[in-house]
């Protein structure tokens, strides 16, 4: 840990971009940001940090400034796989897919064991359905960095995108053996095992991701949500509640969590709160099918009567 260190050394560059590469590997990008930030404030020239640094804008959804960084670094350095990998990420950021596998594939092709832009490579295959093309540059990722987790995670969620469950299981488990409490790897074993309706299995993965993780995601409660919904007990119900709740407090326009909340209050009998949170859901993602369906099926339910009793037992939809 960095207080441990010697103050002169606390401050050394390489020793602050090992400090936020591991912020990053564990999930928490704001504080990666922070510290890569402050390397390159005190060295514009550290080259070392700046695929990390870019990478944590991404996930920051920094689009100004990584087009900013991507503008300068391709000028000063035209040589350097860093700086096509930075165009790369603005047009990924901006979801021009054709455009940033071009430059992520430039950047492999000026250093071809530049793991970063193999896997970001990957990526911009995988958001055009291409998976063979996405698993070739993620499994050339793995053999330049054999020790790393992270190509196995990637190759994990491309086969559970396909449905190929067992592969990504058996990928997602090789992802988990290198870094146990990944709490990315940990969340999309939760949905393997959802999948295979293993949902006891599923809600001890969720809640160890959630517990892994220093900001859990939204999408983390909102998973451990449905699978608790999928044990069918009252108490799991109420949980269920609990998750969809606290993923709305994360992202107040989520739709989904939305939909979730008003899922659990329907399947209590609360009928009123279950349609409001549908009317909400349905303000912020006007084509939700399913909440549309369970809008109707509520209404039709507070109209009939049906539910009305305050004794009737649970009723699972």
């Amino acid at each position: 840990p960095t207080p441990m260190l010697p103050p002169a050394l606390a401050a050394n560059g390489c020793a602050l971009a090992a400090q936020a590469t591991r912020h990053y590997r564990s999930g928490d990008y704001q504080k990666c940001y922070t510290v890569s930030k402050r390397v390159l404030e005190d060295d514009p020239y550290h080259l070392g940090i700046l695929p990390v640094h870019i990478a944590s804008l991404v996930h920051l959804e920094m689009k100004s400034v990584v087009f900013y960084i991507a503008h300068k670094v391709t000028a000063a350095y035209p040589n350097h796989a860093v700086a096509w990998f930075a165009a790369g990420c603005y047009y990924y950021l901006i979801k021009k897919y054709e455009s940033a596998r071009r430059f992520f594939g430039r950047a492999a092709k000026i250093d071809g064991r530049f793991a970063a832009a193999w896997i970001a490579y990957g990526h911009a295959f995988a958001h055009h359905d291409e998976s063979d093309q996405a698993l070739a540059a993620y499994r050339t990722a793995s053999r330049l960095f054999p020790g790393s987790h992270l190509p196995w995670l990637f190759i994990g969620i491309e086969y559970l995108r396909t449905n190929s469950l067992t592969l990504a299981e058996q990928y997602l488990t090789g992802a988990r053996s290198l870094l146990p409490w990944d709490a990315l790897v940990l969340n999309e074993l939760g949905v393997v095992n959802f999948k295979q309706k293993k949902y006891e299995a599923s809600v001890q993965l969720l809640l160890a991701a959630i517990d892994a993780s220093p900001r859990p995601r939204e999408a983390f409660f909102c998973n451990l949500g449905h699978a608790l919904l999928k044990l069918r007990t009252v108490e799991g119900v109420e949980r269920a509640k609990r998750a969809f709740e606290q993923a709305h407090r994360h992202n107040p326009k989520s739709g989904g969590a939305l939909v979730g909340l008003g899922f659990a209050h329907h399947v209590l009998s609360d009928l009123d709160a279950a349609i409001e949170l549908y009317h909400r859901a349905l303000a912020l993602q006007r084509d939700d099918a399913f909440a549309q369906e369970m809008l109707n099926k509520a209404v039709m339910e507070a109209a009939v009567g049906d539910l009305a009793d305050p004794t009737a037992p649970i009723r699972f939809l």
